[in-house]
């Protein structure tokens, strides 16, 4: 919550927290991908393609009619965030591979009409047995735009997708990496990357996650640290704030990560209700007393309902 810095934060992360000053990004390599697809005329949509070395997504006219489609499956393991930690930023590094086969997309790299998008898979999956027809699940929420290449070997660089690894962070059990897919699956566009198990290890695939920092209270009524629960929540959740319990009505409010006051809920001994229509995302609530004081302000993670 930019607008806030200059309150009193208390971010409450499960990791060890990292100094204030000085943040530095998390780098993760990714430890498994694959590539879904089918031939027309093949009946190839249950063969299993682990063993290419790249990642993309691609749409061409098959050698028999029809068209040749494809999808990238890959995964980060983030088991080190426990759920409710609390992110800054998350950026995704993929680096173009050129050509990966024959036909109009798959010989050329980079073409066509060749925007895509990142979706966060919720089902599990095997690099080494995946298919198309066993295709692992998606959602759409926090969907991430990749916009259309300018040259056939191009790197995408620092694509955001902070919204999409925090969902990962807060739903572990619903959360198994990132599908591509191009936005208009119709021949002839093709995006292609590099995968885990390219023979130059710079160019693989890696993700850059920056926790929240964690900031001591300097100046506050009442006790020395806060807490909230449940923290992650979900929309409409009864809240509880028991540090504040038997300190009378405390007005409150509710920032979004926009800078905007999203509710002014009523804190009555230490409890209150998030409203019911609240989407996933980071907040920051800050309850003040009487007196004006921020006695707290507490980072609350709210995932979907």
């Amino acid at each position: 919550m930019r607008a806030l810095t200059s309150l009193l934060v208390l971010s409450y992360l499960a990791l060890t927290a990292l100094p204030a000053e000085g943040q530095v990004f998390d780098e993760l390599l990714s430890t498994k991908d694959a590539i879904i697809g089918y031939h027309y005329g093949h009946g190839s949509a249950g063969t299993n393609y682990n063993s290419a070395t790249w990642y993309g997504a691609m749409c061409q006219p098959g050698n028999l009619g029809g068209v040749n489609s494809s999808r990238g499956l890959i995964y980060f393991d983030l088991s080190a965030y426990a759920p409710g930690t609390i992110i800054d930023e998350a950026n995704l590094d993929l680096y173009g591979n050129g050509p990966v086969g024959v036909g109009q997309a798959a010989s050329v790299g980079h073409t066509g009409g060749n925007a895509c998008q990142l979706k966060r898979i919720t089902s599990n999956w095997q690099d080494y047995s995946v298919t198309w027809n066993s295709a692992p699940l998606v959602t759409n929420m926090n969907a991430t735009p990749v916009a259309s290449s300018s040259s056939v070997l191009q790197n995408y660089l620092g694509i955001d997708v902070t919204n999409l690894v925090q969902d990962m962070i807060n739903n572990p059990s619903e959360s198994f990496g990132f599908r591509l897919s191009l936005l208009n699956e119709n021949p002839t566009a093709g995006l292609f990357f590099c995968g885990n198990s390219c023979a130059d290890q710079t160019r693989r695939p890696r993700l850059f996650v920056k926790r929240a920092p964690a900031i001591g209270i300097s100046e506050f009524d009442g006790p020395n640290s806060f807490t909230v629960f449940p923290n992650p929540a979900s929309s409409g959740a009864h809240m509880t704030i028991p540090t504040l319990s038997g300190l009378g009505p405390q007005s409150a409010q509710l920032w979004d990560s926009m800078g905007q006051i999203v509710a002014e809920p009523v804190v009555l001994e230490g409890s209150f209700e998030l409203p019911s229509s609240l989407p996933a995302g980071i907040y920051t609530l800050v309850v003040t007393t009487g007196a004006g004081r921020y006695p707290a302000v507490i980072r609350l993670s709210v995932i979907a309902s």
